[in-house]
């Protein structure tokens, strides 16, 4: 719910700043006053209208319906602002967020009563209806619906892999054919892990054999002054020892070194080169030696999979099948108690509907090819007229009747913002509505605009939007004050003392 909205240099308005209060919020105030405005940078806040205040803030308590994803923290407060400078920005918890985003993350909660949507009782959300008033009926139905649902996933995924197999079986020839040339460019190198490193060291030592040999010779005539040495060690009586071991020790390595130039000069470098070369090739397309026989061995699991695929197709085929006539079954099931369920849900939406001075309404079932939620689309019928044909102020008294369905079936909560439903309707429409609301607001917070005493009077809080000195002001009405304003309504400005009787006694039957 919202606790606070704030807005700064919204047009008519200098500031506003209200606490609000869980239930139903009445919004009521002279013509031209400025409600419009303020539930239009309400609804700005949520992505739903255009920002025309500098600065504006809501405060919400943190609630179950938004994933906040990134933007969670671990205040039990959630705060949407938007500042309007050059251009409009939008803040989630002093994170940057754009409209659509924002919008979005908050559809699930907000809901804007005004506007003709038809999305509000599309063929989806009715169901979801119809499936809270079967579950009520019968335990079993919840788990019936899931275990569709599940299955239904299930033949979804079986059917695209089977039609990804069909489309690979018309080209399957082509597929092996380009397979066995991969893996017969790989295996004509056939690359050996850590071989490149071997080679370019093989090749370093080429290119410095002649060098090694000519230093070696030159080297090697220190072995000519050998017995030189041990004699003038023996007459300055000096330990020859550490003299012999140097002179073993580097004779062992000029004998490694001759023995490596041995095997060098039965290398063919040109061999060699060759080899350096097609290990490169190879490495330039796959990245290294490791990568090329990883791509092998893929290639050798697809070439299994395409030779196979005959035998694989034909067992799939028959899942599919199988797993088909299952669901269809199922959802034949489902749909006959669902067009059950309806029975109830018109019996509940048509007593309200009755109050609101409206006909009653019917579900109409039709059969759509089978979906994860079945094979029903549904719609609404009101004695022979259809949805699209409705009124404005028809269509929003059904939304508002089956919200409430909803929220005694499933417990529906968040947000509605509701724009003068009770526009031009009859005194007795007008209480119904009322009372629709209150009940509605045992799950959601309702800020509405209204004309009509009975509305305001039905409000757990009651704010009025008026003019002084040419500028809009907003204010919470303590209990005087509303007996005030709902005079004003029934009467206008001139008759407020015949009125106040009864706006106390509209009042006082609200209230109770």
């Amino acid at each position: 719910m919202i606790e606070r909205f704030y807005a700064k240099n919204l047009v008519g308005f200098d500031t506003l700043d209200l606490e609000l209060e869980p239930g139903l919020i009445a919004i009521t105030g002279p013509s031209g006053a400025g409600k419009s405005v303020f539930m239009g940078s309400l609804l700005a806040l949520f992505g739903l209208s255009n920002v025309q205040a500098d600065i504006s803030e809501v405060v919400l308590k943190k609630s179950v319906n938004l994933n906040l994803e990134s933007f969670d923290n671990d205040e039990a407060e959630i705060t949407i602002r938007a500042i309007k400078k050059e251009k409009i920005r939008y803040f989630l918890n002093d994170l940057t967020i754009s409209k659509k985003r924002l919008s979005n993350l908050v559809s699930p909660l907000v809901r804007h009563i005004a506007q003709r949507s038809n999305n509000e009782l599309s063929s989806e959300l009715l169901l979801e209806l119809l499936d809270a008033e079967a579950a009520k009926n019968s335990k079993d139905y919840a788990e019936t619906l899931k275990n569709y649902k599940n299955m239904y996933d299930l033949y979804r995924r079986k059917l695209l892999r089977l039609q990804e197999m069909k489309a690979d079986e018309k080209r399957v020839k082509e597929l092996i054919e380009f397979a066995e040339f991969e893996i017969s460019k790989i295996d004509e190198v056939s690359p050996k892990i850590g071989e490149d490193e071997e080679l370019m060291a093989i090749k370093r030592k080429l290119s410095k054999r002649e060098k090694i040999s000519e230093a070696i010779s030159k080297a090697s005539r220190i072995f000519e002054s050998e017995d030189d040495v041990l004699e003038a060690l023996t007459l300055i009586e000096s330990d020859s020892v550490l003299f012999n071991e140097a002179m073993n020790m580097l004779r062992n390595e000029f004998e490694r070194a001759q023995a490596m130039l041995e095997e060098l000069d039965e290398i063919n470098v040109e061999e060699v080169l060759n080899r350096i070369e097609a290990i490169a090739s190879l490495k330039r397309r796959y990245g290294s030696i490791e990568e090329a026989l990883s791509y092998r061995d893929e290639k050798i699991k697809e070439l299994e999979y395409y030779k196979n695929i005959d035998h694989e197709l034909g067992g799939l085929e028959q899942e599919v099948e199988e797993l088909f006539d299952k669901i269809e079954k199922d959802a034949k099931k489902i749909s006959s108690i669902r067009q059950n369920a309806a029975k109830g849900v018109e019996e509940f939406v048509n007593k309200l509907l009755l109050d609101l001075r409206m006909g009653n309404i019917s579900f109409t079932f039709s059969v759509k090819p089978i979906d994860k939620t079945g094979i029903d689309s549904v719609n609404i019928d009101l004695q022979g007229s259809n949805i699209a044909t409705l009124s404005g102020g028809e269509f929003n008294r059904i939304r508002l009747a089956l919200l409430l369905c909803k929220s005694e079936l499933a417990g529906g909560k968040g947000i509605l913002l509701i724009d003068e439903i009770d526009a031009n309707v009859s005194g007795d429409e007008s209480i119904a509505i009322a009372k629709l609301l209150k009940s509605l607001s045992k799950s959601y917070q309702i800020i509405a605009i209204s004309h009509q005493p009975h509305l305001s009077a039905a409000a757990k809080q009651h704010i009025i939007v008026t003019k002084e000195s040419g500028k809009s002001i907003a204010k919470v009405l303590n209990s005087d004050e509303r007996v005030t304003e709902i005079s004003r309504m029934i009467a206008g400005e001139n008759k407020m003392l015949e009125a106040r009787t009864l706006a106390e006694k509209i009042l006082e039957e609200f209230s109770s």
